[in-house]
């Protein structure tokens, strides 16, 4: 099977009104011969314009029932009666206030700092997945691409996936979220259209030095969870969660 039929295979993108980038991590192959299990983990952009029968939809057909929101309220919010049928957590992954190192200027800068100001927040995540094993979990931001990119990079890295297919994940969100005249005529003040449409692309090399960076400061996505706090049989736990034969 070629990588291509891996990253467009039927089942892993989810078609539903108000969301463009819902993708089930599923069916990747792990170096030692096994696969990422499907049905497990759905990274996401923005769900808060889903409507309700499309949260039915997620419920009943998918058996979804925690997501983790990794958004500021300031990014859109739920409805109430929405938010009411899952086991709702919002914990948002990267916040100015926690800065320990730099402002970040590019957005591989930006997944350096992530990794560096919010341990605590990546220990929460991880303490909610195990929580939840052997049942689905989705996690989201606003566009799915880069706190939901790393989360689901990490992921995949500790599930033993190979590096490529981590960096086409990455970038697969190209394929369904498109850049749109109103989000470029929207960008923040003092940033030019060039610049606001580079950090809203997900180039593969970004997710390359991610990787590179990743490595050189913890040797893998497990190094990384020890860091952050969880056990080894923590960290086995979740790996064994997430593959299957």
């Amino acid at each position: 099977m070629t990588t291509e039929t891996l990253l467009f295979n039927p089942e892993r993108h989810i078609e539903l009104k108000g969301t463009q980038n819902i993708r089930d991590l599923g069916g990747y192959p792990t170096k030692d011969g096994k696969q990422t299990k499907w049905g497990k983990y759905y990274r996401a952009d923005s769900l808060h314009n889903v409507a309700p029968e499309g949260h039915a939809f997620l419920q009943k057909e998918k058996g979804i029932h925690t997501i983790i929101d990794l958004r500021f309220s300031m990014e859109g919010k739920y409805r109430k009666e929405d938010k009411a049928l899952y086991n709702f957590y919002n914990i948002p992954l990267l916040d100015p206030a926690t800065f320990t190192t730099r402002i970040p200027k590019t957005l591989v800068e930006m997944y350096m700092v992530m990794l560096e100001s919010s341990k605590p927040k990546f220990k929460e995540i991880m303490d909610i997945f195990l929580e939840n094993r052997e049942n689905p979990v989705l996690f989201h931001c606003r566009v799915g691409k880069d706190r939901t990119g790393v989360l689901a990079a990490i992921l995949l890295d500790l599930a033993g996936v190979p590096r490529d297919i981590i960096v086409k994940d990455y970038a697969l969100t190209a394929a369904y979220k498109e850049i749109t005249e109103e989000e470029l005529n929207n960008r923040p003040p003092l940033m030019s259209r060039n610049q606001f449409k580079t950090l809203l692309g997900c180039e593969p090399s970004y997710m390359e030095e991610f990787l590179d960076y990743l490595y050189k400061s913890y040797g893998d996505a497990a190094g990384f969870l020890k860091a952050v706090g969880l056990t080894e049989e923590e960290i086995a736990a979740l790996r064994d969660d997430f593959i299957e034969e």
